[in-house]
Formats: C-alpha cells, structure tokens, sequence
C-alpha cells in the first residue's frame, strides 16, 4: 500500500521499492548500484518536485498561505483592497519672501527645498500653490503653514490605444506615494484639457463622470483604471493621458527639522525658513502580514462604518501615520456619550493628537458614518506602569557589577514595555514580566517585582478644579480602613506624589472605605487631613473635587494605585506604558 503521508525524496522511493516488491518481472530492484536504482531515483526525484510545486502553487491560491507579494496583490483586487503605497514624509513650515519688484507672490506647486538630516539630503515640495501675503518688512512676503512633501515629481504619459484591449497604463515607479496623484486627459489633439479625479467607489457616477481608479499590479506597482463609457468617462482613442505623482523615500526622512530653499521663485528671494513641525508621517509600503490582514476587514466595511472595528479599518488602512487606534461606544466613555462613537488616535510621532490631524480624520469618518452616530474624536490617556523589583544575582556565576546587573535589568523591563505595551488593548503579563527580568542575564536566579498603575494630573490656575482619574481596570479594595492618623507603613490602595498644601508638603491617600483625602506625614504617621473625593474600586475610577494644591513640586502630580490583578490591561482609550523614570532596580548579591 502506497503511503501518501509524507513525500520526501526518501520516503517516495521507499514506496516505489514497496511497489516492486509484489511482482516478478524486477528482482534487483533493491541493489542500489543496479539501473532499476538509478530509474527510481530519477521517478522519486521527479515525483518530490511535482509535489513540492503543487504544493507551492496551492499556497499561492489562498490569501492566507500566500507567499509571493504578486500573489498577494492579486488576491486583493479579489477584496476591492489597495495596499498602502509609499508616503511622503510631511514637514509643516513659514516662508520669508524677498522680492523688490513685485506685489504678489505666488509659490508654485512643486517648488523644491532640501530637508537635510546627519549627512543625507531629501528633497521636498510644496503639493499645491501657495499665495504669500505681504509681510511686515518693506519688500517681504510671508507664507505660513505651507506643507512641504518629501519626494520628487515624476510623470508618465501613455497614448490611448481603443484598438488594443490590453492596453494598461502601468506606473513606472515603485515608490510612489498614490495620494499624491495628479491625471490629466488631452484629447483632440490638444485642444481639450480634462482633469480626471480618483475615486474609490462607483457611487454617484455616469457614463460622463471624469475619474480613475488605482489598482496594485505586478511587480509592486500601480496602474490607472478609467471608466468603460457606462461608468466612468472612456478616454478617446489617441488622446495622451499624464499621470504626475510623487516618488519618495518612505520613513527615511522622518524626523527632520533643518530645511532650506534650492532657489528662486521667479524673481522671488525665499530668505527664511522656520519649522513648525518636523517632518512625520512618511512610510513604506504595506508589508504582506499587514495586508493578509487588512484586507478581508476592509472588505467587510465596504467602505461604510457600523461597527467599532470598521471606524478603525478605514482609518488604518487610509492614514499611515496611525500607530494604534481604540474605537468604542460612547457609552462607556466618563461620562457617557450617547449616541456617539469615540475614537481614541496613537500617532506614530506624537503623543497627542493634533487638532489638525483631528480634523482630518473627522472629515474622512462622517462621510462613511450613520446620520445618526458622530464620531468624536479624543487624545489617548496614558496609564504608566511603575515597577519596582528586586533582583538577586549569583556572584559564582558573572563577573558582573551591581550596576551592570541593574542596567541589564532595566533595559530588558523597557524592551518589554515598548514590545508588548504600548498601543490600545494590550496586557502586561505579570508573569511574562517576571520572566523577562529572570532571563535578561543568566546569573538572575530570582525577582520580587511590584508593579502599580500611574496616572498623571496637572492642576492649574487660581481656582479649585475637579479631576476624573479613569485608571481603566479594577483595583484593590481589600485592605482594612485606615484610622484618621496611622503608621506610615500601612498600605493604602491609592497614593501620590507631593505637593505643597497650606504650607504642609502633602500627598493624596485613600482610607480604604472609598474616601479620598489629602495627607501627610509627620513622626512615622501618616494623617488624613481633608476630604476631597471618592473612589470606584471596582470601575478604578477616581472623582477628586475641589482640589487646589498651593504649589506643585513637579510638573504634575502622579497618583499611584494597587490594581486587583497583576496581569494589567488597557482598554478604550488607554495605553499602557512604562517609563524609564518608573523604574526601579535594587539588586541583592548571592552566592549558590
């Protein structure tokens, strides 16, 4: 009996000897210097190749075993998806323009500045016209917010060709930044100039409707697709089409803060130029996991929102710059919302959310969104992780210092927040913690780590204010209730760091019984000075009222808690995140 569970090179010609065994005609098929051996070797050689290739062109046949990124793309179209292509690095900057002679300027589309970082130069353009207005300086423009785009103008022209049914008008560069495209349309030779606009969909459109569509081809490349005369306006025979686009360099520009202008506009000076945002958002195209699991989302939405998880597909697979994103109902939001989705943003290069890109991201959302449901728009609150941790190292094992031990330590808890934390919905593992500290360096034989949740608050101004502390996860509420004045040493669920109160250097305590109160510490006790909130243990949600601190000693005031469980989660609008300031290493000396 033929075994069809393995098809190795060894394992086919075992089954062909198998084979002969129950006939006549061969008898030295076993002998392996025979030439029935060498016939087998070549029938088992060929049977291991076609087997090897049908199982390979099977893969290829499905998006999720895929291999190729030809095969990929193709299964996209399938889905109606585009990958992410480039994007241009995008720096927001102020023009100073010298010009004697004239009384406008005008900065045309595309004029060119060189973004300049280490020893790299990248160019950058303007995307649009730009009108400068007169400055306060005799002889002086200025032009303020003007968007500068990292990447080069490229064009491609093809002459339509109705006669040739596989005719495709394949763009010739692979870095191109598909937002940035510009397609123009001359026909009757020459005297009829159209602008053809992209679409995404095929709503709304007629047979005299000047669009085009963009699909990913072979090769990772991108073609135009216009209408066929029945949806979409068919190009004339002969008529040359222009495709303009930029062609960048993807993330590599990030970051850059240090521009200058290449030369004249016209007979314009530009003298001056000062940055107001660095250089962000530029990225490669979309890697092959990324789009073996966009894709069949995107296609669910259908470019429409109903869902949580639509609101964040569409606005993934539109704006790179996105780093994680949290969107949920707004009745869960403090206080509740409504009738109102809430979306919480973690850009790639900024802790907050600019109103801007805010704004952005509004517009793109409502078109796609219910009459009746508005998207609201919300910074991420961050939950900071403190980890305290004890570590006890083997001396007969390393030479290694105290210091070097807490260095290695420390490194290894930060590798492990910016791997595993940092986004929406992430858990930090107590035990994986635990772990990654033990194996940071071999002669760790063991840790006693605590961990507790922060968040931050930055009272301000004359006047009382209230604060609503979200923690986002239940904490502790099973310690015995503190007395009015206890020894320092009793532990409390909540605590912060001090501030100056009426003279006193303060901290904020809970009394285990949901009050929470301004406190301090004097001869060993701590003393619960004055109430001003309460606390929801089981929601971890704090209402302080009323609250005016005299002075703050830092920036802000960081209010520590006890969680319920060790293993932490972020949920809604929550990241978590450990910060190196929150990390504290003692290390114990030990000789096995």
């Amino acid at each position: 009996m033929t075994d069809l569970t393995t098809l190795d090179f060894d394992s086919i010609k075992s089954n062909l000897k198998n084979y002969l065994k129950e006939q006549s005609i061969f008898q030295d098929y076993d002998f392996e210097g025979s030439n029935i051996s060498v016939l087998l070797d070549v029938l088992a050689y060929n049977s291991y190749l076609n087997g090897f290739y049908l199982n390979m062109l099977g893969s290829e046949m499905f998006l999720d075993s895929a291999q190729l990124r030809d095969s990929v793309i193709s299964h996209t179209k399938e889905l109606n998806y585009l990958p992410r292509s480039f994007r241009s690095a995008t720096a927001n900057v102020n023009l100073i323009i010298t010009d004697s002679t004239a009384s406008s300027v005008i900065i045309p589309r595309g004029t060119s500045f060189t973004g300049t970082a280490g020893n790299r130069n990248f160019t950058f353009v303007t995307g649009e016209n730009v009108v400068a207005r007169s400055g306060s300086a005799l002889n002086t423009f200025v032009a303020n917010d003007v968007n500068l785009y990292e990447g080069d103008y490229v064009s491609d022209s093809f002459v339509v060709n109705t006669a040739d049914k596989a005719q495709r008008f394949t763009l010739s560069n692979k870095t191109i930044d598909v937002t940035s495209l510009l397609v123009a349309v001359m026909e009757d030779n020459g005297s009829n100039l159209k602008a053809y606009k992209r679409v995404d969909s095929l709503f709304g459109l007629g047979s005299a409707s000047e669009v085009f569509f963009i699909q990913p081809t072979n090769n990772d490349r991108y073609e135009i697709v216009f209408g066929d005369g029945v949806i979409g306006r068919k190009p004339k025979n002969r008529a040359i089409v222009t495709i303009q686009y930029r062609a960048c360099n993807g993330e590599l520009p990030n970051g850059i803060a240090i521009f200058t202008a290449d030369g004249k506009v016209g007979t314009s000076l530009i003298t001056n130029v000062t940055v107001n945002a660095a250089a962000k958002g530029g990225a490669i195209s979309e890697s092959l996991d990324s789009i073996k699991y966009n894709a069949p989302r995107a296609f669910t939405t259908q470019e429409r929102v109903v869902t949580a998880r639509d609101y964040e597909t569409l606005l993934v697979n539109r704006f790179t710059e996105i780093n994680d994103i949290s969107a949920y109902g707004g009745e869960e939001f403090v206080p509740p919302r409504f009738g109102k989705v809430i979306i919480a943003v973690d850009l790639k290069t900024t802790d907050q959310l600019p109103p801007s890109r805010r704004l952005e991201f509004a517009e793109f959302i409502k078109q796609r969104s219910p009459l009746a449901i508005d998207p609201i728009f919300v910074q991420p609150e961050y939950t900071y992780v403190k980890v305290t941790s004890k570590v006890r190292y083997n001396i007969n094992q390393t030479q290694l210092t105290v210091k070097d031990i807490q260095f290695i330590a420390k490194n290894a808890i930060q590798e492990y927040s910016a791997s595993v934390l940092d986004g929406f919905n992430k858990t930090l593992r107590y035990s994986r913690l635990l772990s990654t500290i033990d194996n940071s360096q071999s002669a760790i034989v063991s840790n006693d780590t605590e961990i507790l949740a922060v968040k931050s608050i930055m009272p301000s101004g004359s006047l009382p204010q209230d604060f609503i502390v979200d923690f986002g996860v239940r904490l502790k509420d099973d310690i015995p209730a503190l007395a009015q004045s206890h020894p320092e040493d009793e532990v409390s669920i909540i605590s912060s760091s001090n501030f100056i109160f009426n003279d006193f250097e303060c901290f904020i305590q809970d009394d285990g019984d949901g009050l929470l109160y301004i406190s301090t510490s004097s001869g060993g006790q701590h003393n619960l000075l004055r109430e001003i909130g309460v606390i929801d243990y089981v929601r971890g949600i704090l209402t302080i009222e009323e609250f005016l601190p005299s002075e703050l000693i830092g920036a802000s005031i960081d209010i520590s808690a006890r969680t319920f469980d060790l293993d932490v989660r972020s949920e809604r609008r929550t990241i978590l995140k450990i910060r190196p300031e929150d990390i504290t290493v003692n290390v114990e000396q030990v000789r096995l």
